[in-house]
């Protein structure tokens, strides 16, 4: 039997789309149906370094991060093996890459009979189900690429968060932003150190920054400059000394605190004191007078 031309372009056309690669984003989600308890099949899980969504048609859908978060339950889940209950697992690290605001959270909980939730159930029914079973890899990849997709505007929608690349990367600006700010009187707090505790390389941390006057590095300087002012003119910290405050906001340096914070106030660390104490003196005088 000859080929016809009808099937030279079928063959063309099969063969780019099924080479075609997706970037994946080391997720690897697995799905199990629930066949022992809940709690230690979760304690399982977790123990592996990944994160598990219980999902049910009888209850709401639960994240567990950690265990870490996991043993913090005051009332651990203690629900028997049956069949409408799917464990979906993904890698914690990365899933914390994708979403970091998930950090420190309790567990997350969310509808399964309705919104992207009772999409990722029905999804996870079929995965446990063998409905991938003989799809070509290249196939398989996209497939479970929507499930992480999906999985992460559950997460977004459960927290009230924009679903948008840019509403994501709002919310991971502010996750980082967080972060800085607890951390702004180590003394050794970098932007390498704040990427890899933040699970993103240096180069995404600057892109975050983008627009910030001396992009990361600019502004953890100016947030530090700004609390070193608060401080000096607020009474409480009269009897500390300068050089104390700027260590207490990490500045280890002298010489180069004076000079930054001068160039951003316009005056020395030791002027806006004076000022700030000549003004409350001022105010009390008025007011015993």
């Amino acid at each position: 039997m000859t080929e016809s031309p009808r099937d030279d372009l079928n063959a063309q056309r099969i063969v780019p789309l099924a080479t075609l690669a997706v970037p994946p984003r080391g997720m690897d989600p697995v799905v199990a149906r629930l066949s022992t308890t809940l709690s230690s099949a979760i304690v399982g899980i977790l123990e592996q370094g990944r994160a598990v969504l219980v999902l049910s048609r009888q209850s709401r859908g639960t994240l567990y991060l950690d265990q870490r978060q996991f043993a913090a339950l005051t009332a651990p889940p203690a629900v028997e093996p049956t069949a409408d209950v799917f464990l979906l697992s993904v890698t914690r690290s990365a899933l914390l890459r994708h979403l970091p605001m998930l950090s420190g959270l309790p567990p997350l909980t969310f509808s399964s009979e309705k919104g992207p939730g009772a999409f990722l159930l029905s999804v996870a029914a079929m995965l446990e189900a063998g409905f991938l079973e003989g799809a070509i890899p290249q196939t398989r990849q996209r497939l479970l690429q929507h499930v992480t997709d999906l999985l992460i505007t559950t997460v977004l929608d459960c927290l009230d968060l924009e679903v948008s690349v840019a509403g994501r990367r709002r919310h991971r600006q502010k996750h980082i932003r967080h972060y800085i700010e607890t951390r702004l009187h180590e003394h050794d707090l970098t932007p390498q150190s704040i990427a890899e505790a933040s699970g993103i390389s240096t180069r995404a941390l600057y892109q975050l920054f983008d627009g910030e006057e001396g992009a990361v590095a600019g502004w953890m300087l100016n947030r530090r400059l700004e609390r070193i002012h608060a401080d000096l003119t607020n009474p409480v910290h009269d009897a500390l000394p300068i050089a104390q405050i700027a260590l207490n906001h990490g500045f280890r340096n002298a010489a180069h605190f004076s000079r930054r914070f001068r160039q951003k106030f316009g005056a020395s660390p030791r002027e806006v004191r004076q000022r700030s104490s000549r003004g409350s003196v001022r105010l009390s005088s008025a007011a015993r007078g």
